[in-house]
């Protein structure tokens, strides 16, 4: 056969000099020459055939062909017709039988085993070997950490919020109640189980319903927080998207909308039929439910439940106001075991009984037999004596046991300002004022309240009222006199905030900045930034009622009420934006109110009858609802000071009363269980140690550097990511114009326009990915130069890995992510620690030489590496495997004792684990490895 005859036209070559052209394909050949057209770039090659740089693309059976049209087969037979290769296996999209003649495979394919690559001459640059080996390792140590969805969060590490994220967020298909107190963050709690849940791959597609004023905080916070992006669903977006004829809500993987709107019919309908994983609702304790009326809101709820696997109802009013409101939550999660509501009753009865008679377990004080009687008919395994609760050990193990096995304890999750350390003190500092004739005046001729709580917006008033309006010239005095303080003030309206800062740009040299909804997000970025900032930052920032929703200012501790909102959820939204776990100073409310008008009638109520300045007050807005109408008479009459201390003496017997019914409903044996007692110390140090921002600040460096990304220090706390024009890959959201990002997590939650890198970052989990799914640093050679050693003593190192697949919500990289060894021979195939201090790029022409004259060792050695590296390899699987099986067994055991005590536990996820763990035997057992990547050292002194 002539070298004529060995080329076909229709086969594929890959170019050993020019990779980037792509795969080429044979247009023509004759005696002398053969042409190559490389569709990726659009040119063409003719090349002499005595010396074509040129390597035939032959794909293995176990490799992935790529069809032009973009689809894969996993190649399991091979045959050839008429000089081209016909490659057959099974589609991976859909597990149908197919075929791909090489004139059709995807001109970007590259050639992909290591050996192929390196005696073809596909040669990289030595440094890629070891950045390829240390992403490897470093996807592999951060899949073993237990941190996996905990540590990319843009949140203070605050333990029962933690402990929450974990015990939820690592279930399969979770149906939980967070029902924490105000302030305690169940938003981060939500956020940080359902990226937990998305990162691990047990959750793909999330539907969020929350009431109309809270999209936009749920759709920053998300954002914000855990850097999801969920698109919002209205009206106008179902209307845009209706006209393709396709379901809207099968178009987005992460949707929110607001109950009203998924409430309607059509709506409803839509989101019903599609497969949602996690469905998330707020102010679930507005669902109205009893057994003789469901509610449109309730119904609508009850009916995404029914379809969706996995749901987490957010309320901050669980049982203690209601126990059929309670119920009707319950049976949301579980129908089949809260489908009785007297039944339901009798057992939260013997709830409190247990709760009453392990008060003295969890004080540590004595106990009486009946106590002990009452915990033996719950801990019905072992025998309760006193000697074991002599013991702090034991009786430290079997309220852990009890915490467990707590009725509601794995539906219900709630921790209590009670409960939990670490909130400042609430300082009110009211300031009366006189009101000013020119508001008197507009005000005698209107009967709204609302205008007489918000006067500077009265008809008659115009845009002067800065110059005449006390409380601008006292809010200049009190930022003048805390000069060195961050001061945070808030309004109802936009309005009011955009002309007290046309105030002080006009009449202050006071640095100031504001935040209303008319802004978009990039703007308020910008403005929470510049408030942020320390030195040169701005003093104030002015907000609008917007200020209070989504953004927490703790650095700040001067908070200005510069009106007061009607509605006693929305006051405590304000003060909570400082007033929040982590909060280092004490909080001073400044209140400016009008003395004799409705403002006074107003902060009066507060003050004295919810007592909601100097501390939440989680029954504020019951209290509101009972008593509204006679609070709006007291508003439009302040002058009536009988009325205004009537309404006030029953706000305060009301609030007194309701929050009785909340503290005598607590349960502390639920309380213990939400905060983690016990079990959320390793937790943190777990998160602590795999966290390591040095560690991923340092390694970030050496990638970035090598990926074609220049990263400048900007300030003590952040960095900037720019591409060069050697960038090798394109990296999310990194523009021309830079990236400024932070490795801390205290900077990440004080400057929310830095991007928060971690483990769990999309941008780090992104560069690993594109190098480790890329044929960078499959195939090297490299030089040393140590004199100590002969010229020609060579050495061959390798990168083996022992990989599996599996569905993601199966949790393989839990057990077995893909594991790397390295190992380096010698000429004589000896296993040796080589650590090259410096290691220098060969010319490809003395490379290809070296090759050819080394071709028969190079492969006798990578033969033994191979041998080598899958011994060591098996061990790791085997040790994997059993990890598994006993991490998995233990839990199931846990579950099914647990469930003759705690109906709770459903079967389905025991069947669940049972089933993972079969599957996951067969995987693991059957992972096979594979040689990732090799490099020739040799030395040239």
């Amino acid at each position: 056969m002539n070298a004529a005859q060995e080329y076909t036209v229709g086969q594929r070559w890959l170019s050993n000099t020019e990779a980037d052209l792509g795969l080429g394909i044979v247009m023509a050949a004759d005696n002398r020459t053969i042409n190559l057209l490389f569709p990726a770039v659009k040119e063409d090659r003719t090349y002499a055939i005595a010396h074509a740089p040129i390597t035939r693309l032959i794909l293995s059976e176990g490799e992935k062909a790529l069809h032009i049209d973009g689809w894969e087969l996993k190649i399991t037979s091979i045959m050839m017709q008429d000089g081209l290769y016909i490659y057959s296996g099974l589609r991976t999209d859909n597990g149908e039988e197919a075929s791909i003649m090489e004139v059709t495979l995807d001109h970007n394919v590259k050639l992909n085993q290591p050996e192929k690559r390196l005696f073809s001459g596909q040669l990289d640059s030595p440094k890629w070997f070891d950045i390829r080996h240390e992403c490897l390792q470093k996807q592999h140590d951060h899949a073993t950490s237990g941190a996996v969805g905990l540590v990319g969060a843009r949140v203070e590490l605050i333990p029962h919020q933690l402990h929450i994220a974990n015990e939820v967020g690592s279930r399969f298909a979770p149906r939980v109640l967070l029902a924490d107190e105000v302030g305690l963050g169940k938003t981060i709690e939500a956020g940080l189980i359902l990226h937990q849940q998305l990162l691990t791959g047990k959750a793909k597609r999330a539907l969020i319903t929350v009431p109309s004023s809270l999209v936009h905080q749920w759709l920053v916070e998300m954002l914000r927080r855990v850097n999801l992006s969920f698109s919002v669903f209205d009206e106008e977006r179902m209307e845009a998207m209706a006209e393709s004829g396709d379901n809207p809500f099968e178009q987005e993987q992460l949707v929110l909308c607001s109950i009203d709107f998924i409430k309607q019919e059509k709506v409803l309908e839509k989101a019903t039929q599609v497969d949602w994983d996690i469905l998330i609702v707020d102010e679930a304790h507005h669902l109205q439910w009893s057994a003789e009326h469901v509610s449109e809101e309730y119904s609508a709820i009850e009916q995404l439940c029914k379809i969706v696997k996995g749901v987490l109802l957010l309320t901050a009013t669980p049982d203690q106001l209601g126990h059929e409101s309670h119920f009707a939550r319950l049976r949301l999660l579980d129908p089949a075991r809260f489908h009785d509501y007297q039944q339901f009753l009798e057992e939260e009865t013997h709830y409190g009984e247990l709760a009453e008679a392990v008060a003295p377990l969890i004080e540590n004080a004595h106990m009486s037999q009946a106590q002990i009687d009452k915990l033996n008919a719950v801990v019905k395994d072992e025998e309760i004596s006193d000697a074991m609760l002599a013991s702090g050990e034991q009786r430290h193990a079997l309220l852990t046991k009890l915490i467990d096995q707590h009725g509601t304890g794995r539906l219900l999750f709630r921790n209590s300002r009670a409960s939990i350390q670490g909130f400042p003190e609430r300082i009110p500092m009211p300031a009366p004022l006189k009101l000013p004739k020119e508001y008197a005046v507009s005000l005698s001729l209107e009967e709204d309240v609302v205008l007489s709580l918000h006067p500077e917006r009265a008809p008659l008033v115009n845009d002067n009222w800065t110059k005449y309006d006390p409380r601008v010239t006292w809010l200049v005095d009190l930022l003048e006199t805390n000069k060195n303080e961050k001061v945070l003030v808030i309004c109802a309206y936009a309005s009011t905030a955009l002309q007290l800062a046309e105030y002080l740009r006009q009449k202050t040299a006071i640095r100031h900045t504001v935040f209303h909804e008319g802004m978009s997000i990039i703007e308020r970025d910008k403005a929470a930034h510049f408030f942020a900032t320390n030195e040169q930052g701005a003093q104030v920032l002015l907000c609008s009622e917007i200020g209070s929703e989504g953004r927490n200012f703790q650095f700040s501790r001067h908070l200005v009420l510069f009106d007061l909102p009607m509605v006693p959820d929305l006051l405590e939204q304000r003060i909570g934006r400082l007033d929040r776990i982590g909060q280092k100073f004490d909080i001073n409310l400044h209140i400016p109110y009008f003395e004799n008008t409705a403002q006074e009638v107003l902060f009066d109520w507060y003050q004295d009858g919810l007592g909601a300045f100097e501390s939440t007050c989680p029954v504020g807005s019951d209290v509101f609802k009972q008593v509204q109408s006679d609070l709006m008479s007291a508003l439009k009459n302040p002058e009536d000071t009988e009325l205004k201390l009537d309404i006030i003496g029953q706000t305060a017997a009301l609030t007194k009363e309701l929050k009785k019914k909340i503290e005598q409903g607590r349960d502390k044996l639920l309380e213990l269980n939400a905060s983690g007692f016990g079990r959320i110390d390793d937790l943190l140090d777990t998160i602590i140690a795999a966290e390591n921002p040095v560690g991923l600040l340092k390694f970030m460096s050496r990638l970035f550097d090598a990926l074609g990304v220049t990263q400048d220090e900007k300030d003590d706390y952040s960095f900037i990511l720019r591409p060069t024009e050697q960038l090798v890959h394109q990296i999310p959201g990194l523009t021309e114009d830079g990236l400024e990002v932070t490795y801390q997590r205290s900077n990440a939650t004080k400057f929310e326009q830095l991007q928060f890198l971690s483990w769990d970052s999309e941008i780090v989990s992104h560069c690993l990915e594109s190098v480790t799914t890329d044929v960078l640093g499959k195939s090297s050679i490299a030089f040393t130069k140590d004199p100590n050693l002969p010229t020609g003593a060579f050495w061959i190192e390798t990168t083996s890995v022992l990989s599996a697949s599996a569905e993601a919500s199966l949790q393989l990289y839990r057990f077995l992510p893909p594991t790397p060894v390295r190992l380096c021979l010698d000429s004589k195939n000896q296993a040796v620690e080589a650590e090259f201090e410096q290691l220098f790029k060969v010319k490809r022409k003395i490379a290809l030489q070296l090759l050819q004259a080394l071709a028969d060792p190079i492969t006798s050695g990578i033969e033994e590496s191979l041998k080598l590296g899958h011994a060591n390899l098996a061990e790791q699987q085997s040790l994997a495997l059993s990890a598994m099986q006993t991490e998995l067994s233990a839990e199931i055991e846990r579950l099914r004792s647990l469930q003759k005590t705690n109906a709770s536990i459903r079967d389905e996820e025991i069947q669940f684990i049972e089933a993972q763990k079969a599957k996951l035997t067969d995987i693991i057992s059957n992972a096979e490895p594979y040689l990732d990547s090799l490099r020739v050292v040799v030395n040239n002194p």
